[in-house]
């Protein structure tokens, strides 16, 4: 986050208003302010404690729409005039040396340590934050279903540092219209910042409104949207446009103020959740604790009896907070992809390789350029070189001793993670552990005996999980990515079909005696190169009649986000379908569902109600079937699994990626296969555990294929090696 130099705020030119300045003198209790935003951001992130730690994020809001908009309404005080060249020099000059070398830095370690697909992510990801428009940037990544389950990006933290240039590239222009405006006719000094006030209140107050309604209908958006979050921005600048006012508080009732907003800070971290509708309204509550801290300290040289505020290691703290908000996100996301976040090395390493950068950054970069001439016109360097006293270093160490310790503690880490990770690493040749591919896995038809060939099956899972190093696959690891998945879905974009794409989504020979027709969300489509493989050299055509985040059972969902509307769509897909289904009357109907869809029922209904209504609407699907097809199969949907990026690591194993069926999983599975048991030959459910796991235990990989390229939905390869197992579950030998 950005925040403002400790010279411009110590300006001491004349204020021609008569009152006093916002930002006359320096605000010990705003650096604390500072520290304590950046500290529960990095627990939020780090620990995912508290609840509520993503809320400094609002308060470094506040403080920097007070910040910048004193110095605005002071220099036009001053000069009678806002510079805006001025301006953005400053901004520059404050802004980008940092913000430009986490960038670097962390895309080029970004190429070392990622797997490729998510190191050119990375890249885009700088890009879009270079251009500070990261917070649109990831605001359309959040509403791509593909990304739903990716790994977060380590420079995700950036959008909140493109909200605020993006009101400050319309900010000062605002105030100069309103000085335009007053000019026009004669206003005290008193009444021009009067109606400043109240225009920046005006103003305020109509984005704190966009910011309920985004809120309530867009909370996917919202939370990264620049009008969303202008209104916390526009509370700082009100309190800095109100300064004259507040300047007059008695001395008695400013520090009861100050510990009345430092408590609903506290309280906004213990009552705010991810779960709290946010920006609004649960933003006003560390917005109005911020703003209060604040105001408290206008007109004072220091705060009094505001010690967690005021001491030195807050105040330090608050000085690094800009380049430690930089570099705390990177250092996290990076180095998890070397330790394990459960590693006993994680948290210390983190701590301190965070620690250190910051240090050193701000020392060595962003403090020298901030004090430095650097985009001052000539005049400006030459009287500033005469007036400039020689810098001094009033933190207690110097450039020279910050230099020295964050270099040792930065080799000390990278020596350390360079041992361990030669010591762990990824071997260059498949596992000894690794079974042969075997034709039945690569999905080829063969005269296998069925007791066989999930034999196997299971061998091959086995040495899977018995692997104790990273094999070669098919495809890399380090390759998987959106792309991965089934190839109906990903090129032929075949996830959501309607009337207007459903003729592009037939597979297999049009002309085919046999139909099968696959309905379901993206969990019935991954399946489609395995339904392909099976039933195609039967003489079978597959038409896809899936849609995006709409289960295959005739039940209702509620939206994923605010930004999917999918969901209000799905009962009338299901309408669709099944007059679909009656008009083609398929041979075979195929359906499947992700089993995570029974938490996000329309109805509200959780736990053994939630169970129960999706047993119904299974049975209810099944039964409004039945004219209209001669057989129905359910695949079970496989069980969810830890992401490759959040699990593989420079020193993990195999088993650090190993996962088992969830008590949640394994009760859906049982409820739909008690639907169906009253259907008879009807219909039948095609439980896929087997070819997956081992009593419970299920690999990443299998016959050296990654399973999944996101943790739920199969690598296309994956996929196609079960068609053999699914053909023999629905047509099994004659015994």
């Amino acid at each position: 986050m950005s925040v403002q130099s400790t010279a411009e705020r110590r300006e001491r030119a004349p204020d021609r208003s008569g009152s006093k300045s916002a930002t006359r003198s320096f605000r010990g209790d705003i650096e604390g302010l500072r520290a304590v935003a950046v500290v529960v951001v990095i627990f939020d992130h780090l620990l995912g404690w508290p609840s509520g730690g993503f809320i400094g994020v609002d308060i470094f809001f506040v403080i920097s729409g007070f910040l910048i908009t004193s110095l605005l309404l002071k220099e036009h005080a001053r000069t009678g005039r806002i510079s805006l060249v001025d301006f953005y020099r400053r901004r520059i000059r404050r802004i980008l040396p940092v913000s430009l070398l986490v960038l670097v830095v962390t895309v080029a370690v970004g190429f070392l340590v990622l797997p490729s697909a998510r190191a050119l992510s990375t890249l885009w990801d700088g890009i879009y934050s270079a251009l500070f428009v990261a917070n649109w940037h990831f605001a359309a990544v959040g509403t791509d279903y593909l990304q739903a389950t990716n790994a977060v990006s380590p420079l995700q933290h950036y959008w909140s540092l493109a909200v605020e240039e993006q009101f400050y590239f319309v900010w000062p222009f605002l105030l100069i219209v309103i000085f335009a405006l007053a000019g026009r006719r004669t206003l005290s000094a008193g009444a021009l910042i009067t109606l400043v006030a109240v225009t920046t209140g005006v103003i305020t107050l109509a984005f704190l409104a966009w910011s309920f309604f985004e809120t309530s209908t867009s909370p996917a958006i919202a939370y990264f949207s620049t009008g969303a979050r202008a209104w916390e921005l526009g509370i700082g600048a009100f309190v800095a446009a109100a300064a004259p006012g507040l300047a007059k508080l008695p001395l008695r009732v400013r520090p009861p103020i100050a510990w009345l907003g430092l408590a609903l800070i506290v309280a906004s971290l213990v009552l705010i959740s991810r779960d709290s509708p946010f920006p609004a309204p649960w933003g006003l509550l560390p917005v109005a604790g911020a703003a209060l801290v604040i105001a408290a300290g206008i007109g004072q040289p220091e705060q009094r009896l505001l010690f967690p505020l005021t001491n030195p290691v807050s105040r330090y703290v608050g000085k690094i907070s800009y380049s430690l908000y930089l570099w705390h996100f990177p250092v996290m996301i990076l180095l998890a992809t070397i330790f394990a976040t459960d590693s006993p090395l994680y948290l210390p390493l983190a701590a301190l390789l965070m620690v250190a950068l910051s240090v050193f950054s701000f020392h060595y970069v962003e403090d020298p350029i901030r004090h430095s001439l650097w985009l001052e016109n000539s005049l400006t360097r030459k009287r500033e070189r005469m007036r400039r006293p020689a810098p001094q270093h009033r933190t207690g160490i110097s450039p020279a001793q910050a230099w020295i310790g964050a270099l040792a503690i930065v080799a000390l880490v990278l020596v350390s993670v360079s041992f361990i990770a030669l010591r762990g690493g990824t071997p260059s040749g498949p596992s000894a552990n690794s079974a042969p591919l075997g034709a039945a896995d690569l999905g080829v038809k063969t005269t296998t005996e069925p007791a066989t060939l999930l034999a196997a099956r299971q061998a091959t899972i086995a040495a899977a999980l018995a692997a104790t190093a990273w094999p070669e696959t098919t495809p890399a690891f380090d390759a998987l990515g959106d792309n991965s998945g089934a190839p109906e879905w990903v090129d032929d974009d075949c996830l959501s079909v309607s009337a207007k794409n459903a003729a592009d989504c037939l597979y297999g020979d049009p002309a085919a005696t046999k139909t099968a027709v696959l309905l379901g969300d993206s969990m019935a489509i991954s399946y489609m190169p395995a339904i392909r493989s099976a039933l195609e050299p039967l003489g079978y055509n597959v038409r896809s009649l899936t849609m995006f985040s709409c289960p295959a059972v005739n039940i209702s969902v509620a939206a994923k986000s605010a930004s999917d509307a999918s969901a209000a769509k799905c009962d009338d897909h299901h309408a669709w379908v099944y007059a679909e289904v009656a008009r083609l009357s398929p041979d075979l109907v195929i359906m499947s569902s992700l089993a995570g869809s029974i938490v996000r029922l329309a109805s509200g209904n959780e736990g053994a109600a939630a169970l129960t209504e999706w047993q119904v609407a299974t049975a209810d699907t099944l039964t409004a079937l039945q004219g209209s097809t001669e057989h129905v199969a359910v695949l079970s949907p496989p069980p969810a699994s830890t992401p490759f990026a959040e699990c593989k690591t420079l020193t993990s194993t195999p088993g650090d990626c190993a996962y088992s069926p969830s008590s949640l999983y394994q009760k859906v599975i049982a409820s739909e296969q008690d639907a169906i048991e009253q259907f008879g030959d009807f219909a039948q459910y095609v439980d896929i555990v087997p070819w997956l796991c081992v009593d419970e235990s299920c690999p990443a990989f299998i016959n050296n294929t990654p399973v999944f390229f996101d943790g739920q939905h199969f690598v296309r390869e994956a996929s196609a090696q079960l068609g053999p197992l699914l053909a023999e579950a629905l047509f099994p030998p004659a015994a």
